[in-house]
């Protein structure tokens, strides 16, 4: 061989080397986020105001799935009892790091890893619920973004009043007994229905089979109060039909039940969550401790309505009402 085609040679392969030296270099900086949901991926699921955002946003911030960041994702489909094990199964997959939604889901994956950082993205009451020791420095590997101030019932109560050009004293309120927020949710529904001098029922619902029974029982009932849980949300247009069918007023506590065909939500917006989940996410594969990211409270509440449903039950919004939504679903 020629001195030439020798050096040429040489060239070739070292470069080779150094090109392959570069791809094991980038494959060993992938990262890999676990995703755990209450909730549902279905073709009607709400990924497009969750997950879809998460995605989004820290493909903003220069991950891209497949390549730099690998994800793994768990859905329990609003069945509460499959959680530890799903949060078993992440956890088993060594992620760098794990977005959780809601406060189950959270609280099974701290049963089982005191060491992988913990993103949630939706809990009410992280500090009551022990997830983490305070607001400003939650301590462990746990940290995340809040759904802001907890005593909005009776802003959505006086909102619903406006709607209805009166007070509705006859409510029932449905609620997921395997929610680990239920019992707060529901002592601020049943002081803002006392407050106006309301009666209120409770009624549990902690399986798609029980829904329909839940409503059945309802006798002149003015309005109902529906907790945000991921069951409800898997269901939510089966509720919405529900509440028509028995001509019923309700008011949520997301905009997902309005888009399926409720009536009003009042709450915080968390799309933003998922933006701002985003980012603490991205802080903490590039070396940021969990333990020092403080809890971000949702500053942002929306107001949403459906006019279609209104009309259909008989229901003239007040102009002033409709000006000050956030969105209106038409």
């Amino acid at each position: 061989m020629r001195r030439r085609e020798v050096i040429a040679s040489g060239v070739v392969v070292g470069a080779s080397a150094i090109i392959a030296r570069r791809g094991l270099a980038q494959a060993a900086r992938r990262a890999r986020l676990g995703y755990l949901s209450g909730g549902t991926y279905a073709a009607d699921g709400n990924q497009e105001n969750s997950s879809d955002i998460l995605k989004t946003a820290l493909r903003e911030l220069g991950w891209r799935a497949g390549e730099t960041l690998e994800i793994e994702e768990r859905w329990a489909d609003g069945d509460f009892s499959r959680m530890s094990q799903l949060a078993r199964e992440l956890v088993a997959l060594r992620p760098d790091v794990i977005a959780a939604t809601g406060s189950q889901e959270t609280r099974s994956l701290q049963a089982v890893t005191r060491d992988i950082p913990i993103v949630f993205l939706q809990v009410q009451e992280p500090v009551a619920l022990g997830l983490v020791a305070s607001i400003v420095r939650p301590g462990g590997n746990i940290t995340g973004l809040s759904q802001g101030p907890q005593i909005v019932w009776g802003k959505r109560l006086d909102l619903l009043s406006e709607l209805l050009g009166r007070v509705p004293r006859r409510l029932a309120y449905l609620g997921n007994p395997g929610n680990l927020a239920i019992e707060a949710d529901w002592a601020d529904a049943r002081d803002a229905a006392a407050k106006i001098g309301g009666d209120l029922v409770r009624l549990e619902v902690s399986r798609a089979s029980e829904l329909d029974p839940a409503f059945g029982s309802l006798q002149d009932t003015d309005a109902v109060l529906v907790q945000w849980d991921f069951l409800f949300s898997v269901m939510r247009r089966q509720i919405a039909d529900l509440a028509m069918h028995k001509r019923l007023p309700a008011a949520y506590g997301n905009r997902s039940h309005v888009l399926a065909g409720g009536l009003m939500s009042y709450g915080a917006d968390l799309r933003e969550n998922y933006r701002q989940g985003a980012i603490y996410v991205d802080r903490i594969l590039k070396g940021a401790r969990a333990a020092d990211l403080p809890v971000v409270q949702a500053s942002r509440f929306e107001l949403v309505i459906n006019i279609n449903t209104a009309r259909t039950l008989g229901l003239t919004i007040p102009p002033t009402l409709l000006a000050r939504a956030d969105e209106v679903i038409e």
